[in-house]
């Protein structure tokens, strides 16, 4: 019997060392736990992400396609590609007389047959009597019709601009306008001008000879200076003779 009752007291001893006092009981020391955890976000899986290599790729692609459909390259030969040019040259040559808008190194002249040009400078290299072929031109016309070159192709700034475009057109669905160019400015649009097919007209002139001005005399003097400089100027112009202005035949060659 006490061997029994020695053996339940043993008994709830070693239980009595083993159990652990519920928290309220303990310091607010032992509440505190040491282990750490991760705050790094769960990633998906690489089979459910997008290839980038490919979307990148495909988007250049239809940006470089897009580009090149809006902006097609113009063509020198201009009378196969519109077919009112065809239609409407024939009487642009019948009705006379013509004019043109001739460029000579960058500036604008209107010229009829007959004219007689004054250029504001000394054309170098050319003699009394050498004709010269005018071949840069802007307009070209009669009294009811006109000859118009089309209008210059805009160019893009960078790739990053085509990007732009291209997400734009396929966000709303091909609403932007393909093709359109900007309105021409002179004094924006500076040396983005668009020249006729130089097949399409002739225009001559022949030099008349080199007029030189009276001499100039200019005083220059500085401030509290009793020096005076005086500079003397007599500048030469070229004078030319517009000898022809017409539009070419259809199976004239070009000379």
């Amino acid at each position: 019997m006490a061997a029994s009752l020695l053996h339940v007291v043993k008994r709830s001893t070693l239980s009595s060392r083993n159990s652990v006092p519920p928290t309220f009981l303990l310091p607010w020391t032992a509440t505190l736990t040491t282990s750490t955890q991760s705050t790094t976000p769960d990633l998906p899986p690489s089979s459910l992400l997008p290839p980038k290599t490919s979307q990148a790729a495909v988007l250049r692609l239809l940006s470089s396609t897009a580009i090149h459909q809006s902006y097609p390259t113009p063509s020198h030969t201009a009378r196969e590609s519109s077919p009112s040019l065809t239609t409407l040259l024939p009487a642009l040559r019948a009705q006379t007389p013509h004019y043109i808008q001739a460029h000579i190194h960058g500036k604008p002249y209107l010229l009829t047959p007959g004219d007689t040009l004054r250029l504001p400078f000394r054309m170098p290299g050319v003699e009394p009597g050498d004709i010269l072929r005018l071949d840069r031109a802007t307009l070209y016309g009669s009294r009811d019709y006109t000859l118009k070159p089309p209008a210059p192709t805009p160019m893009l700034r960078s790739p990053a601009s085509a990007f732009g475009r291209q997400t734009q057109e396929i966000e709303g669905g091909g609403g932007v306008e393909a093709g359109m160019a900007p309105h021409f400015i002179p004094h924006i649009a500076k040396g983005k001008v668009t020249y006729l097919d130089e097949g399409l007209f002739v225009c001559r002139a022949v030099v008349m000879g080199v007029e030189s001005e009276p001499m100039r005399v200019m005083e220059k003097t500085k401030r509290r200076q009793r020096h005076v400089k005086r500079v003397t100027s007599k500048g030469a112009f070229t004078i030319l003779r517009i000898r022809e202005v017409r539009l070419r035949g259809e199976g004239e060659a070009e000379e």
